[in-house]
């Protein structure tokens, strides 16, 4: 059996479904997983968020598209504009002075998004580049632009990381963000993505304190007729897949699986997200098990799915699966010891 992702039409539906019960559109982030973004397209009403030129062409009804500027030209924007988009998320000024210098000429009508900066609390190192502008700076824009007939829908944009657990005051947050000026003009506001899924090195127990957060914003930003998007990646994609793999190898409580982190996995070393297996034990069950180390099959010394796994012994054999849970996210593969693509099959 060749190692494959199975993708789950259902749970991508049960997903989608939960946010959309919160009285939220929503903006799939197309980059975390395409299969997923395509099964939205065709079974919903989502909207999409993309950031590559490239990945336009995967969208047929361009109208659901917002595209996210990153160190555009007059060139990428034409593209863009021909190819039917006209919902844009700026991320700079740079990029926003490029974009309004081409719609006064080309007179186009658009709407735009400001990527605006929030504090965030996050698990992990810190290292990661802040996405979007000063509040200070996006209610300047917004008085500035708030009147050129070439923007239709006005709104802000949250830039929110992945796995975000703990920064949620969102209406806090906006209230001191912006003025009582811009809160009177923009239509819209995206909170971003940052919606956790359950890995062995995460819980879900926070998930019901996000939902009455993100309930409490939507109340209050619907009072002042202004929409509410989310943009849903790994809280959509993740759960909806599952990893098969099958054990090739079995030592010393290694268990060596016919695939690699580097082939299907890598978000695993990117974020330290440890995928659940299906059918593991916990570590205070009374099933009888035996602690494993579940390994990738390439040469690498940081190939490693899990470091610690409790399984039946029975079932930890050359020929048995390996399924891992929640495997939907940036499961993108690299050319290394020429890996290919793992093939998704949709159930």
């Amino acid at each position: 059996m060749k190692a494959r992702f199975i993708l789950g039409k259902k749970k991508v539906l049960e997903q989608y479904n939960k946010l959309k019960a919160l009285g939220l559109k929503v903006s799939y982030s197309f980059k975390t997983n395409r299969d997923i973004g395509r099964v939205l397209e065709e079974l919903t009403d989502s909207e999409f968020s993309i950031h590559l030129i490239d990945e336009v062409g995967m969208i047929t009804k361009r109208g659901r598209i917002w595209f996210f500027s990153q160190a555009w030209n007059q060139e990428d924007i034409k593209k863009l504009a021909a190819g039917g988009v006209r919902n844009f998320v700026v991320d700079n000024e740079k990029d926003l002075m490029e974009l309004l210098d081409f719609i006064e000429r080309n007179k186009i009508k658009i709407n735009l998004l400001l990527r605006m900066k929030f504090q965030e609390h996050r698990i992990g190192s810190g290292k990661y580049f802040v996405y979007g502008m000063p509040s200070k700076k996006v209610n300047e824009i917004i008085s500035d632009v708030k009147d050129n007939e070439f923007i239709g829908l006005l709104g802000v944009h949250v830039h929110r990381k992945s796995q975000n657990t703990s920064e949620w005051d969102i209406k806090e947050e906006l209230r001191d963000s912006l003025s009582e000026e811009s809160l009177n003009r923009i239509n819209i506001i995206n909170l971003g993505g940052g919606l956790p899924v359950r890995y062995k090195s995460y819980a879900l127990e926070v998930i019901p304190y996000i939902f009455e957060k993100i309930k409490e914003v939507t109340e209050w930003l619907k009072e002042r007729g202004i929409e509410i998007y989310i943009e849903p990646g790994r809280f959509i994609a993740g759960p909806a897949v599952k990893l098969e793999t099958e054990i090739i190898q079995v030592y010393d409580n290694v268990v060596v699986v016919n695939t690699s982190l580097y082939n299907c996995a890598l978000d695993t070393h990117l974020t330290e997200t440890k995928m659940l297996v299906e059918g593991e034990l916990d570590d205070g069950a009374v099933e009888e098990g035996e602690y494993y180390l579940i390994k990738g099959n390439s040469p690498t010394r940081d190939d490693i799915f899990r470091y610690k796994v409790k399984l039946r012994k029975e079932k930890v054999v050359v020929g048995e699966k390996i399924v891992f849970l929640n495997a939907g996210a940036y499961n993108y593969t690299t050319d290394f010891c020429g890996f290919n693509k793992l093939e998704t099959v949709l159930i």
